[in-house]
């Protein structure tokens, strides 16, 4: 709980009601706490939140036709500094911007994760839209991923099908 609430102060007071390009409207950590305190200190992930916080609305601020849409940045960290981003937005961003911004939050450095991986969202607004009703994440990779499963999975198993570690990573 202690870091759903640091973090939730931390991102509420960067965050502004106008219509810029890009808007934070919570985080979803996807993991219980008890989890995310043994992977990740609460100062580092903050600061990495910050940083994607700060590449998308770089990325998304150079966007000609801009298309208001609302939904998820998932991220995923492994130890080792690997980071996976997928992006869950309705409507879907066209593939070029979604590409360059997917590409643009995959380039901020990552914080250390010990001990496996770490996943959360930022529910977010782009270009003025109204904010989603949708209770969580679903990025297409990981519906396709569920494909044939018998019932609901932990996130790290379902991220780890996703994405695979490679050998020795």
């Amino acid at each position: 709980m202690k870091i759903i609430v640091a973090l939730l102060a931390i991102l509420l007071s960067d965050s502004a009601f106008a219509a810029k390009p890009y808007n934070v409207q919570n985080l979803m950590l996807l993991q219980p706490d008890f989890v995310l305190s043994e992977r990740v200190e609460v100062e580092d992930l903050s600061k990495y939140i910050k940083s994607v916080n700060a590449a998308a609305e770089t990325s998304l601020a150079s966007i000609a036709k801009p298309i208001p849409t609302a939904g998820f940045i998932v991220i995923a960290v492994r130890p080792g500094g690997q980071s996976k981003i997928w992006l869950d937005f309705s409507p879907a961003l066209p593939p070029a911007i979604a590409t360059e911004l997917r590409s643009s939050l995959e380039r901020v450095e990552p914080f250390k994760a010990k001990g496996g991986v770490v996943v959360f969202a930022i529910n977010s607004t782009l270009w003025g839209a109204a904010a989603g009703e949708r209770q969580g994440p679903s990025p297409v990779e990981w519906q396709e991923a569920m494909k044939g499963a018998d019932g609901p999975m932990e996130v790290g198993d379902l991220v780890e099908r996703v994405w695979p570690s490679k050998a020795g990573t």
